[in-house]
């Protein structure tokens, strides 16, 4: 039997030839929420073409023995030969035998896989080589899963943004602003924009608390009627 590795060894080990974003709950965590979490979730570089990718899953396996790779949903083991097919299918799988299961995506929910470079280069780099996306990155991936830890972790998500735009957005040019609008927007997101000194700015805060009054969001109608 091979030594069991710690699931945050085997990211590591991983980490030091690949790029890793790390989601899920443990990235939620690291962004300040206290919540329990169960495993592991993370992002595997998925510019390398897809032979490339699996065999930097399979080194692993040539290293820890013991580790498993099991197809999400079913959690039956994935013969080598099917490994690329079912990758290619669910863009993701899990790894048994460490210390915690290790969900490993190459298609996160609601990211594209072009949209990696992107993500990366906002994300803060960590301690083992690994690197955690910015909390509205994060966000994205937390949505239309349905799942109660989920909702929660947007609710803490959501209010972590609104804070950090608290804080930058009145200092902001015009166009970076507007651009930090086109990523997130709330109705408290665009009751701040209505101050702000571009006339660009202030138009996207109207325009969106209006779609949000005519689709029946209150908070957004009590904002708007305040403007009158």
């Amino acid at each position: 039997m091979g030594h069991q590795v710690t699931t945050a060894g085997l990211t590591a080990e991983l980490a030091k030839e690949h790029r890793i974003l790390v989601l899920g709950g443990l990235a939620v965590i690291s962004h300040g929420h206290s919540r329990p979490t169960f495993d592991g979730d993370i992002w595997l570089d998925p510019s390398l073409p897809l032979n490339q990718w699996s065999d930097a899953i399979f080194s692993l396996k040539n290293k820890f023995p013991d580790l498993r790779f099991l197809e999400i949903g079913n959690w039956q083991v994935i013969p080598e030969s099917q490994f690329n097919e079912v990758i290619e299918r669910d863009g993701v799988f899990r790894i048994m035998g460490a210390s915690q299961p290790l969900d490993v995506f190459r298609a996160p929910n609601e990211l594209l896989m072009e949209e990696f470079e992107d993500v990366w280069n906002r994300a803060t780099p960590l301690d083992d080589g690994t690197r955690l996306p910015d909390v509205i990155d994060l966000l994205v991936t937390k949505q239309d899963t349905g799942r109660d830890k989920d909702i929660q972790d947007i609710a803490f998500l959501e209010n972590k943004a609104e804070r950090e735009y608290r804080e930058k957005l009145p200092a902001a040019s015009e166009d970076d602003a507007a651009r930090m609008l086109e990523r997130f927007l709330t109705p408290s997101v665009a009751e701040l924009a209505l101050r702000h000194p571009g006339a660009k700015v202030r138009a996207m805060a109207l325009q969106f608390l209006q779609e949000m009054a005519d689709d029946g969001n209150p908070y957004a109608r009590d904002i708007l009627a305040a403007l009158k």
